[in-house]
């Protein structure tokens, strides 16, 4: 008989253990203030404006502006706009007495094209705060008009990014052709250019 009652204690006691265990471990629903996913914000590209220098050759180096927009389409890819205002060439040159290029010719540029993300990673100074970046490829293809001609513009180019919580920042280097009769014959029908931007998300 004492054997029994010393089983049913024991019993006993496991059914206790197992429904403390059982409450220590049930878990609750968490809300974390997200009532509502649709009220976050989501940033769908950038819309940038940067100081631009392009050095064609057999020309000095030329300013400009240029204005971008990038929109974010997939993890890795984006698409690309851009447009570009500035000087040309500040020096002249004449052939057999004809002047073939002025010393105040303008460049517009205007292409579009996409940038691949090569690689991406944290930057941080602090410890504390944390900026992601990108190093991206970018392909981009249109016109440019300078002078009183024009032709197609092509270019390949690498762009280093920083993805700030307000304020985007890139900064760009590329090769670039042109498609200009005029300025094959100068010789001056491709060359580097390189911008630094900031931009706002949209």
């Amino acid at each position: 008989m004492t054997s029994f009652w010393r089983t049913v204690g024991l019993a006993g006691m496991a059914f206790c253990s197992l429904s403390a265990a059982a409450e220590v471990f049930s878990p609750g629903s968490q809300r974390n203030g997200l009532d509502d996913l649709s009220e976050t914000e989501v940033e769908h590209g950038v819309f940038s404006v940067g100081y631009t220098n392009t050095l064609a050759y057999n020309n000095d180096s030329q300013p400009g502006i240029l204005f971008t927009a990038r929109y974010f389409a997939g993890e890795k890819w984006y698409l690309l706009g851009e447009a570009q205002i500035g000087q040309f060439s500040t020096r002249a040159v004449i052939n057999d007495g004809q002047e073939v290029r002025s010393d105040d010719e303008e460049l517009l540029r205007y292409s579009a094209g996409a940038g691949y993300a090569l690689l991406q990673g944290t930057a941080s100074t602090s410890g504390v705060r944390a900026v992601p970046w990108v190093l991206a490829a970018e392909l981009n293809a249109g016109e440019q008009h300078s002078g009183d001609t024009s032709g197609r513009y092509a270019s390949l180019g690498l762009s280093v990014q920083f993805h700030g919580e307000r304020i985007w920042t890139g900064i760009g280097v590329r090769e670039f052709l042109v498609d200009d009769e005029r300025l094959q014959s100068l010789e001056s029908d491709g060359g580097t250019q390189w911008d630094i931007s900031l931009g706002l998300y949209y």
